[in-house]
């Protein structure tokens, strides 16, 4: 379907995504010790899949959050391994729910 959505034109599907939660498959090493930032940590990479907000891209990577109170991220191209955006039948969803939604974080705010 999303060939479809985007036939005849030249736009990537990632422009499609934008603003919209997506499913990111990437390669992580291990974290740093906070005790001893300059440290070397050895182990070997794991692939995680979790959800990310996704908030841009460019030739690089891709600027994403976990929450949206969270800092942006970046990851680099050479990380990802997939990404899964939501099909437009949910898109169009989304966008007909998000009113309700800006209002109520109005309202928190």
């Amino acid at each position: 379907m999303e060939q479809e959505s985007r036939a005849g034109t030249n736009k990537p599907v990632l422009s499609e995504w934008l603003g919209y939660w997506v499913f990111i498959s990437y390669m992580s090493g291990p974290n740093i010790d906070a005790d001893e930032p300059t440290k070397p940590v050895k182990a070997q990479p794991e692939v995680i899949t979790t959800s990310f907000h996704l908030e841009s891209y460019g030739p690089l990577g891709i600027e994403v959050k976990r929450n949206a109170a969270d800092p942006t991220l970046f990851m680099s191209w050479s990380s990802i391994l997939y990404i899964q955006g939501p099909p437009p039948e949910v898109r169009a969803q989304i966008d007909r729910e998000m009113p309700k939604q800006e209002g109520s974080d109005q309202t928190q705010n």
